[in-house]
């Protein structure tokens, strides 16, 4: 009967009669489908065995732990009548449940088997902690009934215990339920060492993995590549290369997922070569792998390199996912590298890879902005099904940083009207917008507005923007008592746009004004030594320009190599 429906035709007489309830299990382990199991539950209701908590109990766990999507609520409609099931039936209700992501549904089942008094196992409280990695007080709570049950002292309860803190950055909790354990498994001492790599503690992973071995617990290759993470994260070279022997002279067998992390720490420390070793002696690889070495070589600024890989990876059908192609991206926005960018892009196209995802649709509108080209910018923008915070501000800082004024005031009013709030990120844009198009009244209104009515307070550089929009506009007395009134110290920067402007407008008196108040903000850098040198040189004050310039020799401060850009011609750099 294993391709045929369960049917009241097919089922003989004699199983409907309640000695022979034997043949009811028979059916409960070979059902295959939802309809089968449904079936199944009327024969039993039917017959009575229902009633029978060997035969509940079997048809509970059953739907419970079955594939199909749900059936898992049916499996606790059918144990809420019945009385005298036992924990394990209620246990597999709650895993399946869990199984299902409805965390909240598998806790409401411990809360059941507590209030009926039933028998509470290992796996009982286990489900339950599982059930509270969405509620931290929910777990401080069960954490102590653990006590008060007796499971303290089962080292797979602590582990489990452990997660929970750790998944809420309780870091002290986790330590404390490790220090307390009187023995400590390896799992315990992986699950510590993965927790302080996760929450970027990479320190105490090493001298996790050190104290682990003067206990002479032997790691193997789970705590070798949560290690590995933690001297990537440090670019501790010398430490992973430590790793990397330990792996090869003591663990048998090195699998894809040890190979990715090496791959990782020796590309985030800069050794490319070995990276590169190790991934083509790998026997078989993954998406993280190749993800892995693309990642390493746009980190380490070499844009050959990763679009040669790149190419190599389509050769082989392996399929981008997005991490690779944001990295991509994002090495072309760096470098401006526009020929780049449009073979990734055909790419996606090509391939049909979901450019509706507003991650790639955000990466590949900031990676034309930077590139200079707005009008596809904004075609990707206007083309946008879904649009987020940063989508907005992607368009409107590239606007603003290529002199758009206008066209960012009005994206700014569509994305108010559209009922996203702007942050202070986006106000920085739209001030910068307002400076270099000389919109001043347009400027001052918004930054008002994000005092008033947005309630954002000024950083620094929102500040310097209404400087910088003042002194561009001419305004530099209005520049300077706005300056002064800030309820923030103005930093140098600011000093320095002020100074400009005042040497601009051959404003003597204000000049020598700001130079006095920029000497006395202690000018120690490069720059700002020159730019006062220059001032009094420029108004005949050779006196004082002997004086900067003997300061600045005997601090040993020099003038450094002028800056450097990158110009793309005929596809190289």
């Amino acid at each position: 009967m294993s391709g045929k429906s369960v049917s009241s035709r097919s089922i003989p007489a004699r199983i409907t009669q309640f000695p022979y309830y034997e043949s009811l299990f028979f059916l409960l382990e070979r059902c295959k489908g939802k309809r089968q199991l449904n079936q199944i539950h009327a024969l039993s209701i039917i017959s009575g065995l229902i009633r029978k908590p060997s035969i509940a109990s079997k048809l509970v766990a059953s739907s419970a732990l079955s594939p199909l999507p749900g059936t898992t609520p049916i499996a606790r409609a059918i144990a809420d009548r019945i009385q005298g099931l036992d924990t394990y039936t209620w246990n597999t209700i709650a895993r399946g449940y869990l199984e299902a992501n409805k965390p909240e549904e598998a806790f409401s089942v411990y809360s059941l088997v507590r209030r009926r008094a039933l028998r509470v196992d290992s796996y009982t409280v286990l489900f339950a902690i599982k059930a509270c990695e969405i509620n931290i007080i929910q777990g401080e709570q069960l954490h102590a009934q653990v006590y008060k049950l007796g499971f303290s002292h089962e080292l797979i309860i602590r582990t489990a215990i452990m997660q929970i803190y750790a998944s809420y950055d309780r870091i002290s909790h986790a330590e404390q339920m490790f220090d307390e354990m009187p023995q400590r498994d390896l799992v315990m001492w992986n699950s510590l060492i993965a927790l302080y790599a996760q929450k970027r503690f990479p320190l105490k992973a090493l001298q996790g993995l050190r104290s682990m071995v003067i206990n002479s617990i032997r790691p193997n290759e789970v705590t070798a590549a949560s290690v590995l993470s933690s001297c990537s994260s440090m670019k501790a070279l010398k430490e992973g290369r430590a790793v990397h022997c330990y792996v090869i002279r003591k663990l048998r067998h090195c699998d894809i997922f040890l190979n990715n992390a090496l791959i990782g720490m020796y590309s985030n420390c800069g050794d490319l070569s070995k990276a590169l070793l190790i991934f083509q002696l790998m026997p078989s690889r993954n998406v993280v792998s190749w993800t892995s070495m693309i990642k390493g070589y746009v980190d380490n600024n070499c844009p050959h390199d990763a679009l040669n890989l790149f190419t190599k990876m389509e050769s082989e059908n392996m399929r981008p996912d997005e991490v690779i192609v944001l990295e991509l991206i994002s090495m072309c926005s760096k470098l401006g590298r526009f020929e780049l960018g449009r073979h990734i892009e055909a790419y996606l196209e090509k391939n049909i890879i979901n450019k509706e995802n507003h991650s790639i649709a955000n990466a590949l509108m900031d990676m034309h902005a930077k590139c200079g080209n707005m009008k596809k910018a904004c075609q990707i923008f206007d083309g946008m099904m879904r649009k987020t915070l940063v989508s907005w501000t992607t368009i409107i800082n590239g606007l603003a940083r290529h002199g758009h004024g206008m066209l960012a005031l009005v994206r700014f009013c569509q994305m108010q009207r559209e009922g996203f709030k702007p942050d202070g990120v986006i106000f920085l844009s739209i001030l910068s917008a307002c400076s270099h198009a000389g919109l001043v009244d347009e400027g001052l209104k918004c930054f008002e507005s994000m005092i008033n009515d947005y309630h954002i307070e000024p950083w620094m550089e929102h500040y310097g923007s209404i400087v910088d929009l003042l002194c561009r506009a001419g305004l530099v007395k209005e520049a300077l008592d706005f300056a002064e009134a800030m309820p923030l110290k103005p930093d140098t920067v600011v000093w320095r746009m002020l100074l400009g402007a005042c040497q601009r407008q051959s404003n003597i008196e204000l000049t020598h004004r700001v130079a006095k108040i920029l000497h006395e903000a202690a000018p120690k850098s490069i720059e700002d030594y020159v730019l006062l040198s220059n001032f009094h040189a420029a108004m005949e004050g050779w006196g004082l320009t002997q004086e900067l310039r003997g300061e600045m020799k005997i601090m040993g401060l020099k003038k450094q190599d002028s800056g450097s850009s990158l110009v793309e011609i005929d596809h190289a750099l």
